[in-house]
């Protein structure tokens, strides 16, 4: 064994309906003497196979075969619910900070498949009022209906949604959307095999809601199309009149977007799409900042004429100075990113701003990516996306090299992780990712998914991580219960990304999912250890990259 993994064994075990794992059998229960046959999602699409609540059990999609999730599965305590009532203060209102930093580890739970991480769409707000807090301008919620027919047709893709949710009786609970004008082609709420009768709704910024008739945490999974052209693509070139149309703005709020599109160059004397070209250039070209703008006059203004800011920021004064020249605007936000869509006479499209953070806690996820439409506007050089946070965050659980901000992700430019290539990280702050109250922070300076050059030194002092497991064995599909602390020159190291490996001379490192230290340094969770898991004996080691104060380090 090699001496930089920690030497806890243990057996990952096939589970089928058919087989008796290992463990049963030494118990002495009698085996189950037929041979399993493997679900093959091809037969399931040719044969037109239908789970609970009507949902195909594998859909086509632009990257091949996609199998459904599971509507009877249990929930598992890994699995965080969606539980905000359409009241709840943190989803109903956006209010602008200052804390222009680089975000590190952004939690983010991703219940789409294919995966458009992190465009997750949770919260859309579509006015902003005197005091630059924005909100949604017609709150009234309408039904929104599960359609089976029509069937989707060639402009449109298909998804599939698995979240777990807290319904509460005749209370609406926001859900998330795969994006802008969605719609629901079948949905199975239920307990395992018992179906919760539900209704669902969204108001006049397209927020979704599901409301029940009792309380209880279920599992809801649905079938959803949408058409390609909602996730990006050419702007297209409609004249202002084609356009929806916009309520004027409080009068102050006004007269600083009026000072703001000067400087950027934009007017109604232009058409919709080269104002919309300009906009997208200008608040791409913000930067991330340790330093806040300088506070000298509004929010906005500061924020606006600085051009330092993160997703949220960028996304925030755009949608201010795109609705102040007539431009219909949202703002999109999640856990993990904010982003804008505009309206393009036809339809709402997706349009990502930049400054994403650096790592993406999402350890439940090994699906399928999805490719949108190619961006239609410039990015600048070393520009942090969106896309790009995702990318690193599946490479990461491949356990496959990083790529540097803005660099295409077949071009590696850094080690992963491991005892000889550990690299430092960059620099680090709190609240300054896509999380609209502010959660997460990282800097930049050429920084990668928390790590430099392997060539450059690390001056910072090397983390102490810790790891214990609940148990020695463990299922494929069922959860790894982990717990741990990392802590670096005496001090503990809050808010920073750990990965759990698993370890075998035949297999090599796989990495099967990341939790976050709280602010104690501490770590607590349960992995799901993916189908995909070779069966055999494993060693397990947790590993972390750190952060500006906390170096490299992993369990021995």
């Amino acid at each position: 064994m090699r001496p930089w993994l920690l030497a806890v064994p243990i057996v990952v075990l096939a589970l089928t309906s058919g087989a008796p794992s290992a463990v049963a059998q030494r118990r002495g229960v009698a085996p189950v003497l037929h041979e399993p046959i493997p679900a093959d999602a091809r037969e399931d699409v040719a044969l037109a196979v239908s789970l609970d609540g009507d949902i195909p059990a594998a859909i086509n999609t632009p990257r091949g075969l996609v199998q459904a999730p599971d509507p009877a599965r249990p929930v598992s305590s890994s699995e965080a619910p969606y539980n905000h009532p359409p009241g709840d203060a943190r989803d109903t209102s956006f209010h602008p900070d200052r804390d222009t930093r680089r975000p590190d580890v952004l939690p983010y739970d991703d219940p789409f498949s294919p995966s458009t991480a992190p465009f997750k769409r949770l919260t859309a707000f579509d006015t902003v009022d005197a005091s630059y807090t924005l909100s949604v301008r017609d709150a009234h919620t309408t039904p929104l209906p599960v359609m089976p027919t029509p069937t989707p047709d060639a402009t449109e893709e298909q998804f599939y949604a698995d979240m777990v949710v807290d319904l509460a009786a005749g209370q609406k609970v926001r859900i998330p959307s795969v994006g802008p004008g969605a719609r629901v082609l079948r949905a199975r709420a239920g307990v395992g095999t018992q179906d919760v009768r539900f209704q669902l709704w969204k108001d006049g910024a397209e927020n979704w809601f599901i409301e029940a008739e009792s309380s209880t945490r279920a599992r809801v999974v649905m079938e959803t199309s949408i058409t390609r052209a909602a996730f990006g693509g050419d702007f297209g070139n409609p004249s202002w009149a084609e356009l929806l149309p916009v309520p004027a703005l409080p009068p102050t709020v006004q007269r600083s977007a009026n000072e703001v599109a000067a400087k950027i160059g934009v007017s109604r004397r232009l058409t919709p799409r080269d104002d919309v070209t300009k906009l997208v250039s200008y608040f791409r070209s913000f930067t991330e900042s340790e330093d806040p703008p300088t506070q000298s006059r509004d929010i906005y203004l500061d924020l606006a004429l600085s051009r330092k800011g993160v997703c949220r920021h960028r996304a925030f004064a755009f949608m201010v100075t795109a609705l102040s020249l007539g431009l219909p605007t949202r703002m999109i936000t999640n856990e993990a990113h904010a982003w804008v869509e505009l309206h393009d006479g036809r339809l709402w499209r997706r349009v990502d701003l930049g400054g994403a953070g650096t790592t993406l806690h999402d350890p439940l996820s090994n699906n399928v990516p999805y490719d949108p439409p190619p961006d239609p506007f410039a990015w600048p050089q070393g520009a942090t996306r969106g896309d790009d946070l995702a990318e690193r965050a599946r490479r990461a659980r491949a356990g496959a090299p990083a790529t540097p901000p803005g660099a295409p992700s077949s071009s590696p430019t850094v080690s992963p992780l491991s005892p000889a290539s550990a690299s430092p990280a960059g620099s680090s702050g709190p609240n300054g990712g896509g999380d609209p109250n502010g959660a997460g922070g990282f800097g930049s300076n050429g920084t990668l998914g928390g790590v430099k050059s392997s060539s450059q030194p690390d001056d910072r002092p090397a983390s102490i991580v810790t790891m214990s497991l609940a148990g020695a064995d463990a299922h494929r599909g069922a959860p790894l219960k982990v717990r741990g602390q990392v802590a670096s020159d005496g001090e503990p190291c809050g808010h920073v990304t750990v990965e759990i490996v698993l370890h075998s001379r035949q297999q090599g490192n796989v990495v099967i999912g990341q939790l976050a230290t709280d602010e104690r340094g501490a770590y607590d969770g349960a992995i799901v250890l993916p189908s995909a898991v070779p069966l055999g004996d494993y060693d397990v080691q947790a590993r972390t990259l750190g952060d500006k104060r906390c170096g490299a380090g992993f369990s021995r």
